[in-house]
């Protein structure tokens, strides 16, 4: 079974910026450099990525959708941890204010489950560590302001393990990515300077329609991955 176990100190009161091109991989151990224990995936298991530039208003929508299409999905907030022993089940995705959030399927694996399989009591004995990939779980670190290029958005990521034969967190995971691309737009480069706009589609990313009414260039906003990775909503094109 794959997992991926993130420290939470108890007594951290709330998480840095981010603001690294990769923001997952050099950007959560740039942020937490004495914070992060990183364990490697099992080498049978499917890792899953979709970048996504979103505000906190489509992450409501897209959490509506999720929950309508999957009842049984839980969210856990990172920053709930400075008076807890154990991360709890939230039923919505706005009660969690931490950049990072993880979703479970509690019909995959209950809270009670989640927590005697995926969460350990960290060896310094202050705060825990859990899995942020696994069976029944999809993480998602949020899009941000991007505080190398003012006024705009850094992408955010849904990431998620498959382990071989766990049909059950394939079937949730292709739930959570087919919502994600439901109402997501795909993007174009753009020169900041001269106004230049790319032709072909980036899909890696995927915009959905706040941040795409917000974020499209014309006020000098932008959807950015890093300082020479900006973006625009792909106007007309899904």
């Amino acid at each position: 079974m794959a997992r991926l176990f993130l420290r939470v100190p108890r007594r951290a009161a709330r998480l840095p910026c981010l603001s690294s091109r990769n923001t997952w991989r050099s950007g959560w151990t740039r942020a937490w450099p004495m914070e992060c224990t990183w364990m490697r995936l099992v080498a049978n298991s499917k890792l899953i990525q979709q970048c996504l530039f979103m505000t906190s208003l489509d992450e409501n929508e897209f959490a509506d959708a999720l929950l309508l299409a999957r009842p049984s999905i839980r969210f856990i907030d990172m920053l709930e941890q400075s008076d807890t022993n154990r991360p709890t089940y939230r039923r919505r995705l706005d009660e969690c204010r931490g950049a990072h959030v993880t979703f479970v399927d509690s019909s995959i694996a209950s809270e009670d489950y989640f927590c005697e399989k995926y969460v350990k009591v960290h060896p310094s004995g202050d705060g825990w560590i859990y899995a942020l990939v696994g069976s029944g779980i999809v993480s998602l670190l949020r899009s941000r302001a991007a505080d190398f290029l003012q006024g705009s958005l850094l992408n955010g990521e849904l990431r998620a393990s498959i382990p071989a034969g766990d049909e059950a967190t394939k079937a949730f995971v292709t739930i959570v990515l087919r919502e994600a691309k439901a109402r997501g737009r795909s993007v174009v480069s753009i020169d900041t300077i001269t106004g230049e706009r790319g032709t072909k589609a980036d899909r890696k990313f995927l915009v959905w329609p706040d941040a795409a009414l917000r974020f499209d260039g014309t006020k000098g906003t932008y959807l950015a991955n890093g300082a020479h990775a900006v973006f625009v909503p792909n106007a007309g094109h899904r």
